[in-house]
């Protein structure tokens, strides 16, 4: 492809940056207090979703917010942090609109176990497959989309690997829920999704984005 070369320059740090970066951040936070203080609960074999019931549910509800808005964050400030194509906006709203499910799941919270599911079960859990898997496609698109901007060139494959990774997770994830490993395979997609959009925002925020590009 030929390369187009626009001034040099830096791409200016935004709020949505660092909004991205202390979201994401306040979201591992709090899933990481609960691993420490909900004992009761076995992180392989049951979902994260399950921290929202009983002790210190409200760490699972704020996660989920913080997740959810860290994506539209993200999807906000790529309009300007990556190369304009029409797969880039496919790729801003597949993570925009992922955002908006976790937050959802969030407002819906999941019952207890050996609990009849309620609407607000159902909600939840549509809204987070629904949720995963539109983040994985925008993660998976990204990773070609690095090809095609110089700026994202170093980041490229830790792009891909992120998104291989995280497809696999969720690949399995469904058959995880007939085995032992439930919570296991969720908890590495939500581990991989987490360090993409850190990575992904602190690479925007810190790496000072020049403007060279390839269309």
């Amino acid at each position: 492809m030929p390369r187009t070369t626009t001034p040099n320059g830096t791409d200016r740090s935004t709020g949505l940056s660092l909004a991205a970066i202390l979201l994401v951040m306040a979201c591992f936070a709090a899933m990481l207090l609960l691993h420490v203080m909900r004992t009761d609960l076995d992180p392989v074999r049951q979902v994260m979703s399950e921290y929202a019931n009983g002790r210190f549910g409200w760490f699972m509800t704020a996660a989920f917010y913080a997740i959810g808005l860290s994506c539209v964050a993200l999807a906000l400030r790529l309009g300007r942090a990556i190369v304009r194509r029409p797969l880039s906006v496919v790729v801003r709203v597949l993570l925009g609109l992922g955002g908006v499910g976790l937050i959802l799941a969030g407002v819906f919270e999941v019952e207890r176990p050996a609990v009849p599911d309620t609407i607000e079960e159902i909600i939840h859990s549509n809204a987070t497959l629904t949720a995963f898997t539109l983040i994985i496609a925008a993660m998976l698109l990204f990773a070609v989309l690095c090809r095609w901007d110089t700026r994202w060139h170093g980041f490229r494959t830790i792009a891909t690997v992120l998104a291989i990774i995280a497809a696999a997770a969720g690949a399995f994830s469904p058959f995880a829920g007939q085995t032992t490993w439930s919570g296991l395979a969720q908890r590495i997609l939500g581990a991989t999704v987490v360090a993409w959009l850190l990575l992904g925002a602190l690479h925007i925020r810190f790496n000072g984005l020049r403007r060279s590009r390839v269309t």
